[in-house]
């Protein structure tokens, strides 16, 4: 009898994201993984965002007012079935079709891991590659991520107890470093990570986007904040942040 497939549950934080929230919702529901679950969690959208949502098949969703991503991600994790979770911008998408199916073949044949995470590509507004390499998952290594971020949210795979059974939720009261103080508290508990040497999603650079908004003060204020709670060198992080990670860019070299 062949062994039935574990439920993974995506969840998708939006807010005022209708520009490319149906991309996002097309990368879902177009893998070939099932059973798959897809929960949209809408901070409050004014700008046609819900009537998406209204349309599109197959989704969970609900709306209210959230304290931000971290915030709305949690909302979803909480509301999740699936014995995997993950979570995907309403900016970014998965690779179709077999992002999930790749990553839960791995997690199935490794069940002492708990975080698979893979490469990923950068795209434009278009959803156009911006590069012809991709940025390439790194070897895990809790000294590495203690000096700056590495894992891509945007291509992880979590096991849902991890979350729900351990207590490892995002900082809702995070902006930008969220991800990273996600995995780094996990990895700190002992959580194991794996890297899957394959392309899962793709991250959509433009002007709009977190990344490009928050400004250096608050990214700094944040940075320092998970420092100090995860006890960590901030002075480390930012010179491997900024400095390392600007030269290997000027280099052509995956951060």
């Amino acid at each position: 009898m062949t062994e039935a497939l574990p439920l993974v549950t995506i969840v998708t934080p939006v807010l005022n994201g209708a520009r490319f929230l149906d991309e996002t919702l097309a990368s879902v529901r177009e893998q070939d993984h099932r059973p798959l679950e897809h929960i949209v969690v809408d901070g409050g959208s004014t700008d046609g965002t819900l009537d998406l949502l209204r349309r599109a098949p197959g989704i969970r969703w609900i709306s209210e007012p959230d304290r931000g991503l971290y915030d709305a991600v949690n909302k979803g994790l909480r509301l999740a079935q699936g014995e995997i979770v993950a979570y995907q911008n309403a900016d970014d998408r998965y690779v179709v079709p077999d992002a999930v199916s790749a990553a839960v073949e791995e997690l199935r044949a490794h069940p002492d891991v708990d975080v698979v995470y893979g490469d990923y590509r950068l795209i434009d507004e278009a959803g156009r590659a911006l590069e012809t390499r991709r940025v390439t998952a790194r070897p895990f290594s809790l000294d590495r991520l203690r000096r700056g971020s590495f894992v891509p949210p945007h291509a992880a795979f979590v096991r849902r107890r991890v979350v729900t059974d351990e207590g490892h939720w995002l900082d809702p009261t995070l902006t930008f470093p969220g991800d990273w103080d996600w995995f780094l508290g996990m990895a700190q508990a002992g959580k194991r990570f794996r890297p899957l040497p394959r392309v899962l999603a793709e991250f959509r650079v433009h002007g709009a986007s977190i990344t490009q908004t928050i400004g250096w003060p608050r990214i700094l204020r944040e940075w320092r904040q998970v420092c100090r709670k995860r006890r960590t060198s901030f002075p480390l992080l930012v010179l491997n942040e900024v400095v390392v990670a600007g030269l290997r860019r000027r280099l052509g070299l995956s951060v």
